[in-house]
C-alpha cells in the first residue's frame, strides 16, 4: 500500500488532475504541503476534452496560488499570447443571432486560457499518479485513521486527507452520497463544444475579429459562440485555431462527438439569415482537422456533506457543477481553491490549536451556500440565454445587470 507524500504536514491525495485539481495541488505546495495527486487518465492529452475559460473576477486569485516559475510562463496558456492585455478591460461581445445589433459589451478585466495548455504547465513539480481510476475510499470510525484509496488495478493508497476535484461526474461525491443523491440533473439544453480550424486564411481573419476573451450570438432559443484557442504564428492565419460553441434546447440529444457532432452543430447554425460573422465560423469549418462533441447541460445543487473528521471534502465542479454561460466556474474553483489555501495556511502556522478538520468545517461554511447559489444563479442564466426573445436579453439577464461578477 502506497503513503500519499509523508514529509510535511498532513497527507493530502487530490483525486482528478483537471485543472482545479492541479491548481489547488500548486496552491498546497507553495505554502509548504505535500500533496499526490491521481488522475484516471494516462496523461494530459490523452482524451481530447479541450475548450477554452474565461479568467476574469478570480484573476487576483490565480496570480496569488501559483508559484513564480509557473506566473512566468502562464502566457503560453492565453489563447492569444501576442495580444498585450494592456488595458484595464477587455470586452465580452454579445450580438442579435439574426440582425448582427450590438446587444451588450460587457468589460472584464480577463484573459481567455486554453484548458489544455494550463493543465499542461500546471502538472509542473507535482506528484501525480496518471492512470489511477478510483474504485472507493475507505473512511474508518476513529477520526485519526487515514483514509484509504482503492484503485482499479493499482495497488491502493493511503492519505489523511482526500479531496475530490474529479469533476461533474464526481467519484467522490458518489462516496459521499450515493449514486442517486449525487447524481447530475439536465435540463434538456445541448452544448455543441469544440476546436476548429479553418482552410481559407480570409475565414480565419473573418472569424477571429478584433475580440479576446469572446462573441456571443443570441438567438432564440439559445446562442453561439466563437473565440480564439490558439494564435500560432499571428502572421499565418492557416495556423490559428478557434473555440466554437452553440447551445439548444433538445433534451433528445445525448453525448455525440467527431463528424456526427460536427454536423448537429453545424445544422443548428444552417439558417441564411443568422448573422456573419457566426453562420459562416459554423458552416466553413475543415471538417479534417476539427474536433467537437455535444452534450445535455447538466447541474448538481450543492447540499453539505460529511467530511468525516475532516478526511473528506469536494472542489470545484465536484462541489458545484453548474451550467457554463456565464463564465463562473473556473472563478468559483478558484474561490474554492482560495478558501482552502487560506485555512491550511492557518493549520501550517497556529500547529495543533486549528487542525485540519477546523480548515474543512471553515471552508465548507462557504462553499455549501456560495457553492449553492453559483449552480442555482447558473440555471437563471440559461433561461436569460435561451429566451425566445433575444432584445429582452440586456434587461433581464444577468449578463445585462451585472456582467460577469460574481
Amino acid at each position: 500500500m502506497t503513503q500519499v507524500n509523508s514529509g510535511r504536514g498532513p497527507r493530502i491525495a487530490i483525486i482528478g488532475a483537471g485543472v482545479t485539481g492541479l491548481l489547488l495541488a500548486q496552491g498546497f505546495k507553495k505554502i509548504g504541503f505535500d500533496v499526490t495527486v491521481y488522475e484516471k487518465q494516462e496523461g494530459v492529452e490523452s482524451k481530447f476534452r479541450e475548450w477554452t475559460m474565461a479568467l476574469h473576477w478570480a484573476l487576483p486569485i490565480f496570480q496569488t496560488i501559483l508559484p513564480d516559475d509557473i506566473q512566468n510562463d502562464i502566457r503560453s496558456t492565453y489563447t492569444n499570447p501576442f495580444h498585450p492585455y494592456d488595458k484595464e478591460n477587455e470586452i465580452v461581445y454579445f450580438y442579435h443571432g439574426f440582425t448582427g445589433e450590438s446587444l451588450l459589451e460587457i468589460p472584464v478585466p480577463g484573459r481567455r486560457i486554453s484548458r489544455t495548455r494550463l493543465r499542461r504547465l500546471c502538472c509542473r513539480g507535482l506528484d501525480i499518479q496518471w492512470g489511477h481510476l478510483v474504485q472507493d475510499i475507505v473512511v474508518p470510525d476513529e477520526e485519526s485513521a487515514p483514509v484509504t484509496i482503492n484503485f482499479d488495478g493499482k495497488e491502493p493508497a493511503t492519505a489523511d486527507l482526500v479531496i475530490g476535484t474529479d469533476g461533474a461526474h464526481s467519484k467522490i461525491r458518489t462516496w459521499l452520497f450515493g449514486e442517486e443523491a449525487a447524481k447530475c440533473q439536465e435540463t434538456g439544453y445541448v452544448l455543441a463544444n469544440g476546436i476548429v480550424w479553418y482552410k481559407s486564411a480570409d475565414q480565419a481573419k473573418f472569424t477571429r475579429g478584433h475580440d479576446t476573451i469572446g462573441s456571443i450570438a443570441r438567438l432564440p432559443g439559445g446562442m453561439a459562440f466563437l473565440t480564439s484557442q490558439d494564435v500560432g504564428d499571428p502572421e499565418d492565419p492557416l495556423t490559428w485555431s478557434f473555440h466554437i460553441a452553440r447551445m439548444w434546447y433538445d433534451p433528445e440529444v445525448k453525448f455525440t462527438d467527431g463528424a456526427e457532432a460536427i454536423t448537429l452543430a453545424k445544422s443548428t447554425m444552417s439558417d441564411p439569415a443568422i448573422c456573419e460573422r457566426f453562420r459562416s465560423t459554423f458552416q466553413n469549418i475543415d471538417e479534417e482537422r476539427s474536433k467537437m462533441f455535444a452534450s445535455q447541460l447538466h447541474h448538481w445543487k450543492t447540499v453539505p456533506w460529511d467530511n468525516h473528521g475532516g478526511r473528506v471534502t469536494l472542489a470545484g465542479d465536484a462541489a458545484h457543477p453548474m451550467h457554463p454561460n456565464r463564465g463562473q466556474g473556473l472563478n468559483q474553483a478558484l474561490n474554492d481553491i482560495d478558501k482552502i489555501i487560506a485555512q491550511f495556511i492557518r493549520v501550517r502556522d497556529e500547529g495543533g490549536s486549528f487542525t485540519v478538520k477546523d480548515a474543512l468545517n471553515e471552508y465548507e461554511k462557504d462553499v455549501f451556500v456560495r457553492g449553492r447559489k453559483a449552480v442555482l444563479d447558473s440555471l437563471e442564466d440559461t433561461k436569460a440565454m435561451t429566451s425566445p426573445e433575444p432584445e429582452m436579453f440586456k434587461t433581464e439577464s444577468a449578463h445585462g445587470t451585472r456582467g460577469l461578477a460574481k
